[in-house]
Formats: C-alpha cells, sequence, structure tokens
C-alpha cells in the first residue's frame, strides 16, 4: 500500500482566483485611478509591521491607513531552490561559501542560525552582509512590472535572472525578503481577507462570497459611499460562489436537536463525494467545486458534451431556462448499485467508453438557489426544497434528490444513524426548514452529526499542532519508559515523530486581544512516513524556555506539554486526532488529555480558526462522558426499583479503625496530619490507611478535613495535583509535606528538620524557615529506601522516568532537526508549587446543575454522569473533575471493557503497533462457533489466511481473542467473505462499537509502522 499523500497546500493557502464559466467572462468597472506610485519600501515597512502585530485591531489601523491592491497574475515558476541558485549567480557566492550552502540548505537549522526553514528570513541575513543599497528605488509599479515580467518569462532562467539582479541592484534587503516572500506567495502577516474585506468596505464581503474575485472587489468597491444592492449580493449565473457549510457538530446531539427550536427539522445524508455547483442557461452548463475550481470541461459545457451534462439535459422541467442547483458530485457503480469513494471521480468523469455498467459521476441535489432570473437565497429552506422537485425529475445514477428525512427527536436522529453505519455512510446533515442560504455561512440552521458521536467509537477532534519534542516522556502511566516518538526511528529517522497539539482557549477573553492555545495532547501514532516528510518542512522555531510562545498556555507540572521546538499559529495545521476516552491529567494546561491518541489525518481543508475549542471539550464532559445506543428492539427501558442505600460518609472523609493499633513511641506527639491519597495510584487509599496507622502509632493524631489551622500539616505524595490538594495550596495556610518525612522520622526516632527536599508546596510563612533553606546532605544517617513505603516507591519509580537518559539519534536525518539539548537549560518544576505561571486549569466555566436544562425528549436513553453533591461546587471549577473520580473511569463504572492492556495505559505502542489492541477474528470456525451461516466457498483459503493473520497480530502485540471479549476493539473480515457484516455489527455493538475492517489493513500498518485510519479499511 502506497503512503498517504502530503497535503497539496498548507493551510493557510490564499483563496482561488476568480472563477466564471467560459465565454461569460467577467466585467470589471474602470479602475481606481493612481495619482502616484509608493515607493515600495513603504510597503514592505507595511508587510514588517502587519507580521509583527499581534492584536487584531491594530492590524485593522493599519491596513485602514493604507492598501495594496495588485493585480491578477499568474504563478512564476519559481521556488526556493531555483530562488537559492538564481542569488548564488547574482550576488555572486563561491560554490563553497558557507553563506552559499546555507541558501541551498535553507530547511536545515543550525544552532547559529536560528531563521532556518523560513527562506527569505535566510535570504534577508545573506543579502545584508552585502547589499550596499541604504534606500530601495523600486515604486510599487515597478515591482509589479517585475512581476508580471518573472511570471510571463516562467521557465526562461536567465530572462528571471536578469530581473532579479535589478531587484538586488535598486532595493535594500528588507525589500528583497518581502518581494521573495509575494514570489513564494508566502506572507505570513496574520492578516486574512476577512480583516481586509472590514476595513476596505461594509460590502466587500458580500461581493467576494458571490464571485470570489479580489480584483473585482479592489475596481468595483473603492469608492466606500457606493453601496451594493441586494442583488449584487445574490448568486450570479456561471460565476463562482461562496456554498453555504455545516455548523461543526456539538457533542450532544439532544444540543443539536435544540437548535432546531422543537420544529420537525430536515434530516439528510452527509454525503462522500465533492460539494458542487451546477449553473445552467438554455443548452449551456457551468460545474464549479466549493474552492472554485472549474469542472466543466469534466461533465460537459453543452448537451453533446462531457461525462454528465448528455445525461440529465432532459430531465429538467420545460419550463426552466436558468437554474443554479447546490450538491454533491458522486461516482455511481452500476455493478455492485453503490456510491464509490471520493478518490474515484476523475476517473469515472475522464471515461470515455460510455459502457452502461461502468462507474459514472452522479450529481445528488440538495439545494435550488437561482430560478429563471431570481435569486433564491432569502426564501425558506422548505420553499427551495418544494420548487426543486418540481424542476427536474431524476435519472437513476446520474442525477438524483439527496435522501432526506423529517425528523423531531434525538431518537429520530439516532435511529437514521443507524441505517448510515450499517450502509457505510459518512454522517448526516440537520437542517431547519425556514433557514435561508447564507454564502460562505456556517450557522446552527445546518448541523451535521457524525457517527463517532452516537456510537461510543471514541472522541474525535480538530486540534492545532504547536511543537515537538526530544524530551523523555514523563507519563507515568506508559507501560514502557522508552522516549515518546521524538525524532523517528526506522524509516522515520529524522524526522517529526511526536507532536504536541493545542486547543483554543476561549475561556477567559484575552486583554491584548491574541488568540490564546491550551496544550491538549500528545501524536505519536498514525501519520505515514509522507505525512512526517512535510511536517518535517514546516517553519519550526527553537523554543526559548525564559521567553516561551507567547500565544500557547502549559501546564505548570511535568514537560508533556513542553516542546523544543514549536510552531506560530499562522504557520501551523488542523490535525485530526481520535482516542479512545478523554481522561484528566495535570501534564497538560486543559487539566485533560485524549487516551491512546493517533492522528488519522492532516485536515489541508481546514485553518486555524476551525481548531477545536476548549469550551468545545468541556461542554463533552459536562454533558455525558459516554454515550449508548438503544436496545436493537426499540423498546423503551423499564425503570428498575431501587432501594434507597444508607446515608453514609464518602470514603475520603471516612476515619480509619486504630482500636487496635498499638503506640510505640511519642516521636509526632503534639502534631495534627491530614493524609491525602493520591487519586493517580491504584494502591492509594491503602497507602493512606498504613501512613494514618504509622502516625497514630507513634504518638501523632489526624484529621479528615483541613481548616485554617497552621499547625496542621497535609501529607501528599502523588505526582499529580488533585483538586482538593489545588485548593489548600491557593489558600496559603497549611503547608503540604512528602510522606518521606514522616518515614525518616520513624527511621532516625527522631525528628528531622523539615528542608525544601520534603515539601510538596511550602507556604510562604514556611520558606522564611532556617530549616526550609538547609542544604540537602547527599548521605543521610537514614537510608530513605529502607523504609518500604509504598508512596516511596512510586517516588523512585518516578524518578527513573523523568531522570533517565535521553538516547542518541545516529540517523544522518537527525541534524535536520537539532537544537540544543532542553536538559541543560530546562529544569522539572514540578515540585515548586510557588510558580507564578497562570493555573493549570480554568474552567470556572463548567456548572453541575444538570437538572436545570432537562432533555426534551423523554424517550432518550443516554447514559447519566451525576457527580456528588459534595464534591459538585470543586468540580463547577475545574475541567479535571469532569469526569468525576479520576480514578474510576466511566467504562468501569459501567462495567464496560476498558481499552489497554491495563488501565493504566495511555499511549500506543511505536514498536509493537498493536499492542493494547484485541481483535476478533471472522474466520469459519469462529462464525460456525457463533452459529453465523458460512460460505464453503474459499473456506480451506480463509481459514489460513487468518492463522497467519492471527500469528502477524501476536507477533506485534496485539491479542485474539472471542467475539463477547469485553475489551475487544477491532473486527477483522476478508474481502472475499463479508456476508456476516450486518450481523457483526449488531453483536458487537454493545457496550461501544467496535471498528469492523478487511484482513488488508494489519498489513498496511505494518508496512508503515504505524495505525492507520479504520475508516479507509471498512468492509
Amino acid at each position: 500500500m502506497l503512503p498517504t499523500p502530503a497535503p497539496t497546500s498548507p493551510p493557510s493557502s490564499p483563496r482561488p482566483e476568480a472563477v466564471a464559466a467560459e465565454n461569460h467572462e467577467i466585467v470589471y468597472p474602470a479602475p481606481p485611478k493612481n495619482s502616484s506610485s509608493a515607493p515600495f519600501h513603504v510597503l514592505a515597512a507595511l508587510f514588517d509591521k502587519l507580521q509583527n502585530e499581534r492584536k487584531p485591531e491594530k492590524r485593522r489601523k493599519l491596513l485602514d491607513s493604507w492598501f495594496n491592491k495588485d493585480r491578477e497574475r499568474a504563478v512564476y515558476g519559481l521556488k526556493e531552490k531555483n530562488l537559492a541558485k538564481t542569488y548564488i549567480k547574482l550576488i555572486p557566492l563561491g560554490p563553497r561559501d558557507p553563506d552559499a550552502i546555507r541558501l541551498l540548505n535553507w530547511k536545515k537549522p543550525t544552532e547559529r542560525e536560528k531563521s532556518s526553514g523560513d527562506f527569505p528570513t535566510v535570504l534577508y541575513e545573506v543579502i545584508s552582509k552585502r547589499s550596499s543599497v541604504i534606500e530601495g528605488t523600486l515604486t510599487i509599479d515597478e515591482v509589479n512590472d517585475v512581476l508580471d515580467e518573472l511570471s510571463r518569462n516562467m521557465g526562461k532562467s536567465d530572462v528571471q535572472s536578469r530581473l532579479l539582479q535589478r531587484v538586488y541592484n535598486r532595493s535594500t534587503p528588507e525589500e528583497q525578503r518581502w518581494i521573495v516572500r509575494i514570489v513564494l506567495k508566502d506572507m505570513i502577516i496574520s492578516v486574512k481577507e476577512t480583516t481586509v474585506f472590514s476595513v476596505f468596505h461594509p460590502d466587500a464581503h458580500d461581493l467576494f462570497n458571490t464571485c470570489s474575485d479580489l480584483k473585482k472587489i479592489a475596481w468595483e468597491l473603492w469608492d466606500p459611499n457606493r453601496r451594493l444592492n441586494e442583488e449584487d449580493k445574490g448568486v450570479q449565473l456561471f460565476r463562482a460562489f461562496a456554498p453555504m457549510l455545516c455548523k461543526r457538530p456539538t457533542r450532544k446531539i439532544e444540543d443539536s436537536v435544540r437548535e432546531m427550536q422543537g420544529r420537525t427539522f430536515i434530516v439528510e445524508e452527509k454525503l462522500d463525494g465533492e460539494r458542487m455547483q451546477l449553473h445552467k442557461r438554455g443548452n449551456e452548463y457551468f460545474y464549479c467545486s466549493r474552492k472554485g475550481k472549474d469542472y466543466t470541461y469534466l461533465y460537459g459545457k453543452h448537451v453533446g458534451m462531457g461525462s454528465l451534462t448528455p445525461y440529465i439535459h432532459s430531465a429538467f422541467d420545460l419550463r426552466v431556462d436558468e437554474i443554479v442547483l447546490d450538491g454533491e458530485m458522486l461516482v455511481w457503480d452500476p455493478v455492485s448499485e453503490r456510491n464509490l469513494p471520493f478518490g474515484t471521480l476523475k476517473t469515472a468523469a475522464l471515461d470515455k467508453s460510455k459502457r452502461d455498467y461502468n462507474p459514472r459521476p452522479c450529481f445528488k441535489v440538495f439545494d435550488l438557489l437561482y430560478l429563471n432570473g431570481m435569486s433564491l437565497l432569502q426564501k425558506s429552506l422548505k420553499f427551495r426544497k418544494r420548487n426543486l422537485r418540481a424542476c427536474l425529475k431524476e435519472v437513476s445514477g446520474r442525477i438524483e434528490y439527496a435522501v432526506e428525512y423529517e425528523g423531531r427527536t434525538a431518537k429520530d436522529v439516532r435511529e437514521r444513524m443507524n441505517d448510515i453505519i450499517a450502509s457505510r455512510g459518512e454522517g448526516l446533515v440537520l437542517k431547519h426548514p425556514d433557514s435561508e442560504y447564507v454564502l460562505n455561512g456556517r450557522n446552527r440552521d445546518w448541523i451535521k452529526v457524525k457517527p463517532e458521536y452516537m456510537d461510543n467509537m471514541g472522541e474525535t477532534v480538530d486540534v492545532l499542532v504547536v511543537g515537538w519534542s526530544n524530551c523523555c516522556s514523563t507519563n507515568l502511566f506508559a507501560t514502557n519508559s522508552k522516549k515518546a516518538g521524538n525524532y523517528g526511528t526506522g524509516r522515520r529517522a529524522g524526522g517529526v515523530s511526536t507532536l504536541i497539539c493545542a486547543v483554543l482557549d476561549d475561556r477567559h477573553p484575552e486583554d491584548d486581544d491574541e488568540s490564546k492555545y491550551s496544550t491538549f495532547v500528545r501524536i505519536g501514532s498514525g501519520l505515514s512516513y509522507a505525512d512526517y516528510i512535510w511536517v518535517r518542512q514546516r517553519s519550526w522555531k527553537t523554543w526559548d524556555l525564559k521567553n516561551p510562545p507567547s500565544f500557547l498556555h502549559v501546564s505548570k507540572r511535568g514537560q508533556e506539554d513542553k516542546g523544543d521546538v514549536y510552531l506560530e499559529p499562522e504557520d501551523s495545521f488542523i490535525i485530526k486526532v481520535k482516542a479512545a476516552e478523554i481522561v484528566t491529567s495535570d501534564q497538560y494546561h486543559m487539566g485533560l488529555t485524549m487516551r491512546f491518541p493517533r492522528a488519522l489525518k492532516i485536515r489541508d481543508d481546514l485553518d486555524v480558526s476551525d481548531c477545536m475549542r476548549a469550551s468545545a471539550v468541556l461542554e463533552g464532559l459536562r454533558s455525558e462522558q459516554k454515550r449508548k445506543l438503544e436496545d436493537d428492539d426499540g423498546k423503551p427501558k423499564k425503570k428498575q426499583k431501587r432501594t434507597a442505600k444508607k446515608i453514609s460518609l464518602m470514603p475520603e472523609y471516612q476515619g480509619i479503625k486504630v482500636k487496635n493499633v498499638e503506640i510505640e513511641t511519642d516521636l509526632l506527639e503534639g502534631m495534627k496530619f491530614m493524609v491525602a491519597s493520591d487519586p493517580k495510584s491504584r494502591s492509594g487509599e491503602e497507602d493512606k490507611k498504613q501512613l494514618l496507622q504509622l502516625i497514630h502509632a507513634h504518638g501523632g493524631s489526624y484529621v479528615q478535613v483541613v481548616k485554617a489551622d497552621p499547625e496542621i500539616l497535609v501529607v501528599y505524595g502523588g505526582a499529580s495535583t488533585p483538586y482538593d490538594i489545588k485548593l489548600i495550596m491557593n489558600k496559603g495556610i497549611c503547608d503540604i509535606i512528602k510522606p518521606q518525612w514522616i518515614m525518616d522520622c520513624i527511621a532516625r526516632g527522631d525528628l528531622i528538620p523539615m528542608s525544601k527536599k520534603y515539601f510538596f508546596h511550602a507556604t510562604e510563612r514556611r520558606q522564611q524557615d532556617d530549616d526550609y533553606n538547609l542544604a540537602d546532605d547527599d548521605e543521610d544517617e537514614a537510608d530513605p529506601s529502607a523504609s518500604g513505603s509504598p508512596v516511596r516507591d512510586a517516588e523512585m519509580k518516578e524518578s527513573n522516568i523523568t531522570e533517565g537518559e535521553v538516547e542518541e539519534d545516529d540517523s544522518s536525518m537527525a541534524d535536520w532537526f537539532k537544537v540544543k539539548d532542553p536538559s541543560i537549560a530546562q529544569e522539572d518544576h514540578r515540585g515548586d508549587a510557588d510558580s507564578e505561571t497562570e493555573p493549570d486549569s480554568d474552567n470556572e466555566d463548567i456548572t453541575c446543575d444538570e437538572d436545570a436544562n432537562p432533555d426534551e425528549d423523554g424517550d432518550d436513553d443516554w447514559i447519566d454522569v451525576k457527580l456528588s453533591q459534595a464534591r459538585s461546587s470543586d468540580v463547577a471549577q475545574n475541567g479535571s473533575e469532569a469526569l468525576g473520580d479520576s480514578h474510576a473511569t466511566p467504562a468501569e463504572a459501567d462495567g464496560q471493557g476498558r481499552m489497554g492492556e491495563n488501565h493504566d495505559a495511555m499511549e500506543y505502542d511505536t514498536e509493537l503497533i498493536f499492542r493494547h489492541l484485541c481483535f476478533y477474528l471472522d474466520s469459519p470456525v469462529n462464525a460456525r462457533k457463533h452459529d453465523m451461516t458460512v460460505n464453503p466457498k474459499n473456506e480451506d483459503a480463509l481459514t489460513r489466511s487468518f492463522d497467519k493473520l492471527s500469528l502477524l497480530i501476536t507477533k506485534n502485540g496485539g491479542h485474539v481473542a472471542d467475539l463477547d471479549k469485553p475489551t475487544l476493539t477491532h473486527v477483522v473480515l476478508d474481502k472475499r467473505d463479508i456476508t456476516r457484516r450486518s450481523e457483526l455489527i449488531k453483536r458487537t455493538s454493545k457496550p461501544k462499537r467496535r471498528h469492523l475492517i478487511i484482513a488488508e489493513f494489519i498489513q498496511a500498518c505494518l508496512d508503515e509502522d504505524t495505525l492507520l485510519d479504520e475508516d479507509e479499511f471498512a468492509p
């Protein structure tokens, strides 16, 4: 299997040029007249200010003062390598000159040159050593002329060299940097077209949505007093427009249904094809994609041309002369009678054999926008659909209506989703019947619903890549302590393999208007080799520990979300990540992270603004942690009779029985302790019990609740910071010591000075104490490890993990991302509770009053995740507690099998890639065992194939299990016999739906040395 191709364009790629049907040229008004041409250095100065200014309002003011209205121009045929060779000749530089080598290897970072990875900046630094031009003499008009000449002479290196020589002789290094950025179309000034539109003209955005043409906007709306009428803002025949989009899905189906305001809404299938608009006038047709690409040459301009137009012309009513339709272009296979994958669309459209049984394009129509000279954008969806039915008749396999249903409740949506899953569909779209069509809009009237939000197959989010790390993993839950991806091994040697990702932190608006991001998860699996090559070529910057990125919030504790290099948001990209579940973690600023995360794909169709928001993550946890479908029979469950339980104290407030504990010494007499257990430790409560017995045996006393008493010593030895401990720290009244102080005192038989090493958190009063500031003696009289404390054992394990040496990567590719050893400058502040950095998580917006907004659909049978009333006020302020008790997962509470070899496992194994996964093989033997029908054809071959598959799975860390195994994750079928597919879906949908895959998935993962997206291997 070939690697996944690298994205064709970065998320920040420019908008497409204006598109119109052939022979329907765009008519422009007379351009605005310039009294004179400004010097180019003025424009370069504007670019510098825009690049460095992070406040949106100030960027708008800069644009308001002056605009650059550039003309349409084709590509230049000049990339970084061509420009490097040209400048080496015109400067000139010798072939062995260090700067010549640096220009040719501009991507390669070094410790001396921090600008590596950004060619214009590298070029600027090389030129600035040699250029004698103090003030540039080129005007903007002259620069435009040079750019036009470069474009016209694409491929003629000698002509382009002479043009660039003129630029070199007449412009400063700063100006040349921006001219090269214009040539490379890599401006990185953090200004989108919407920002320019808002300053340029109040109607600019509306006009752009109807034509996608910047030139038309600049020439038609240069006068701010000229306003467009409503007809100018509507759809125009044979002009590409920006279509209406769906709102991103909510984490709870009831919330989406509630957006429909109690009305009967329209449910459409979300189609897996290419969004397409069809324009028709008489016998003439025009097809255009969502991004403005003209596909008329494929599907047919006239009745007698193309792969689609000749077959659908007769479908239109004779009264229809002009019409614009919105829909999805699919590939229909008449042999299998189903839609084929999206990737086969162009092949089917180019097929000229015209055989009846060959796959062909099929246009699925779902909206009518223009009819016989009238724009219908302002009409309701119900009106548009009613008229659509009267405009054309379906031609099977050529032009059809998108399948739609009526719905009113979340139950209706789930029932339709069951059908979609069984038919291998992508999802659903909910549409309000009164919705208007908003060009380039994305509002609550159209909401897409994905299967993964309904079938317990895990959590899927679109997150922003903010960095990658070369430090050792400090994940105490990892089952092995090897490096966390880092530079990569084997075929990934030298490339990025562990990405740090974040979500947009919208919980507290920032004063400086700069978007802030909150670290959330690390990704080390899922991307192909080709993807990693593309990722490696991004504009990475070295992470300065003393001056971290201003846009990024990181945790105070641990190093999981600290990187060696990072990406600015405008240089970054969105990645789609899937995981088993979201769990609490103090290793990330969100206070949460994803368990068993892996990348599904790079979303080059999204930009930074589409990043998942922190509030959306928290909303999902507040609503419901896990979801489940109704029983297959559709019957409502009977209410179970429950006997009221006897009121009792919560376990953490219950004391221990010390009646039979013998008093041994009076060492701790007069001291009061409050012992807190480690929620991340499986033996936390037992450790607490043993420690309380030791305190009692040596004369000390203990309390269950901390009051405002500075004499109370809180004892806690965990690696994380639970919310109750954090509250104590914030009050600053009581010190928090580690259990080791008590152990060492008992071992020595005397009270040891409380030096800094014995504190988890020290109050300001304690920090002024002489004992606190004593230097730690390297050779204590008593061996701390001799106590045998389980708490101490946990601390020793933590030390082994966090202090392990980083292995060297001998690959020649590793130098591409060579950065300074972080261990030299980076200190572990996990014990520094007095850090002045901001809190790990600010989730004050969470509320636990679930009863305040009861679900309208009383028949919906969803899992009810309730929190203890005793802790509800705490949870309201902390997102990490949204899961309830951090060591009692929802899966455990429901009696479900939880993914992983053990409950503490958090990440996939990069060596044994199937570790933590459990497979059922749909072999003939297993089928008969479960009373399912078996086709005797190819039975022996299938049996041998599954035997080999079983060996491959177990050899690479996976488990092969029976169908009723609670921890089952995958069901493997052979594509030669998928007759039991529907039955297997039904039998494995509870307690959560499993992945159904064909056998080729196993070998493909091994070939790519990573776990791939199961959806690509669905039977």
